[in-house]
């Protein structure tokens, strides 16, 4: 894997970016289910904004005979230049500064040297930290001509996320998207991976409650102000996964079976939500 791109001196750094673990600041109690105040919601605002951004040039990138090192070396070169810190890059000692998981890479997928091939499927997750702010947002990209069951897998998973983040608004109780995504894979034969989640954002990349996709206990009331991620993560057969790989982080599904996924960090309005991570 080669070397991510050198992030300068001047540009703001996250909690993790100097530690030698890459580990990020303990979270405080009162952070949990935060509420954010109009001032973080703005630098949020612009630092999903700027996410979306980098991401749509990630998708931009990836073409056939194109590697996942070109990506994101063009993604990290972009986000920089705009002030703006990759977050990939250390956190937990990650290597680069995106995640790129193809076909049955379920998530954390390091970039690489290998070239993109017609009929591959990939995922591209690109968070940025910007005014003190993380955002947070993936998509996926069909190279070439994708047969019809890639192209199902991951039409369907977009088209959760979708209508899972029309759900969001005052009142609704956090666990209902879990119900809501578990049933709508079910309805398409596909299968939900349990075991990584969305979550709160804002001053931290990950902060607490964690956002499942799948049922549980978790009936929190979502309040305006809430800012979190939605991220399913669907598998054509079965949704279990590998533990990581020698490098620490790729994670497969078991069986081999290709995976989708898709994202946005959304708020919680008075009226509804709002995309923060649309371009």
């Amino acid at each position: 894997v080669p070397p991510a791109v050198a992030v300068p001196q001047h540009i703001p750094r996250p909690s993790y970016a100097d530690d030698p673990q890459g580990r990020p600041r303990a979270l405080l109690p009162e952070e949990f289910a935060e509420r954010k105040s109009p001032e973080m919601i703005g630098n949020m605002r612009s630092a999903c904004g700027l996410a979306a951004e980098a991401l749509a040039l990630a998708c931009e990138v990836a073409k056939v005979g194109v590697t996942t090192d070109e990506v994101d070396r063009r993604t990290s070169e972009f986000v920089i230049s705009r002030g703006a810190y990759p977050v990939g890059i250390n956190y937990y000692g990650f290597p680069r500064g995106l995640c790129a998981s193809p076909n049955e890479v379920a998530l954390h997928g390091v970039p690489n040297t290998r070239p993109l091939e017609e009929g591959d499927i990939i995922n591209f997750d690109v968070t940025v930290y910007l005014n003190g702010a993380f955002g947070d947002c993936s998509a996926m990209v069909c190279v070439g001509d994708v047969d019809p069951a890639a192209r199902f897998l991951v039409d369907s998973t977009k088209q959760c996320l979708d209508e899972a983040v029309q759900l969001v608004g005052p009142g609704l109780k956090l666990n209902e998207i879990g119900h809501f995504c578990h049933d709508f894979a079910r309805k398409r034969d596909l299968h939900v991976v349990s075991q990584f989640c969305g979550h709160f954002i804002g001053s931290e990349l990950h902060m607490l409650p964690n956002v499942s996709h799948v049922p549980n206990s978790l009936a929190l009331e979502l309040r305006p102000g809430m800012t979190f991620t939605i991220e399913p993560i669907f598998v054509e057969g079965s949704a279990e996964i590998t533990d990581a790989l020698e490098d620490g982080w790729t994670i497969l599904s078991k069986n081999g079976d290709w995976s989708a996924q898709w994202e946005h960090t959304v708020l919680v309005t008075e009226h509804g939500s709002e995309i923060l991570t649309s371009c």
